[in-house]
């Protein structure tokens, strides 16, 4: 009997090699000219992608580079004023697993994606306002906040009140608070929270812009924004837990199929609305701040090059 067993696993193991489906590397996908939309199910050209702003045509939303959005959606012809990151320590407990050291990720991500830190910070003119803007990278190792992360907001915050800004914006993206830096990382969180009250102390509108993938202690400061909203009505992953990390805690209780999903969270009353996709950013965001600074039409004019019209109903 032995031997037909051992034969039998043999012919198991011959038929799992010849029918096993290689799959590309995270290198070979990120290197590779077509990219499948998980929106669509279909194979989409990446420089398709791009020319759209990572915008499919069925309206799934890909990850785009905060320089981008500041530059070609945000910022009046496309120009802003980087505003520097302070050189705080983005890994206090020099932090390890094995042989590989946090510091070394970090770095890597620094080279990768061409900032200083997971956040990018600007200021200059939208629409004829004047906004300081935060971009929360992603690709900046899944834009986990470390000290680093958090002086580069507060160096942003408080130009925003040396300038007297009419609005901050942040777009967030982030799994949260890093690991590796422990209670350095989570000691954060209030302090973000306090200085946006100062925001809302000095009369500074702030809009909170939801991305997928904004979860964790990052998904909780969003909350310190005067307004809450989504690029895409179907934006995912928008809650403290991802769907599946939900999914494995509440073992034996089904989730809603909409769960972390942007209408749910306006449904839900946890966000102020919905835009269409991240092309209108820069016009509904100037819109609700004009409406609530009271500027005049005659001030809006003068302002601004782009004629835009107060909508309230639009804009909020």
């Amino acid at each position: 009997m032995n031997w037909i067993q051992k034969k039998l696993q043999s012919f198991v193991e011959k038929a799992k090699q010849t029918f096993k489906k290689n799959r590309p590397s995270k290198a070979e996908q990120a290197n590779s000219a077509w990219v499948n939309c998980p929106g669509c199910n279909q194979m989409k050209l990446r420089e398709d992608l791009k020319k759209n702003f990572n915008i499919c045509d069925c309206n799934h939303h890909f990850d785009l580079d905060p320089k981008i959005l500041f530059t070609e959606l945000l910022f009046d012809e496309g120009e802003w004023e980087k505003i520097p990151c302070p050189p705080a320590d983005p890994d206090p407990l020099n932090f390890k697993i094995g042989d590989t050291k946090y510091i070394d990720k970090y770095n890597a991500n620094i080279k990768k994606t061409n900032q200083d830190s997971a956040v990018l910070a600007g200021i200059g003119k939208v629409n004829g306002l004047k906004i300081v803007a935060f971009g929360y990278n992603f690709a900046f190792g899944g834009n986990a906040m470390t000290p680093r992360e958090n002086e580069q907001l507060m160096s942003g915050i408080q130009k925003a009140l040396d300038e007297k800004v009419d609005g901050v914006i942040s777009v967030y993206q982030s799994g949260g608070m890093s690991v590796a830096t422990n209670i350095h990382g989570l000691s954060t969180m209030p302090k973000q929270m306090f200085a946006m009250k100062e925001l809302r102390e000095a009369g500074i509108v702030t809009i909170g812009i939801l991305e997928s993938k904004i979860t964790g202690g990052t998904f909780c400061n969003t909350y310190g924004n005067d307004f809450l909203f989504s690029t895409n009505p179907n934006n995912e992953s928008q809650l403290f837990a991802g769907k599946r990390v939900s999914a494995s805690v509440n073992k034996g209780q089904a989730l809603p199929e909409d769960f972390g999903v942007s209408k749910s969270l306006l449904s839900l009353g946890m966000i102020d609305g919905i835009f269409d996709s991240r092309m209108e950013i820069r016009q509904r965001i100037t819109n609700l701040i004009r409406v609530l600074l009271k500027k005049s039409e005659k001030e809006s004019r003068e302002e601004s090059t782009s004629n835009v019209k107060v909508d309230i109903p639009t804009a909020i």
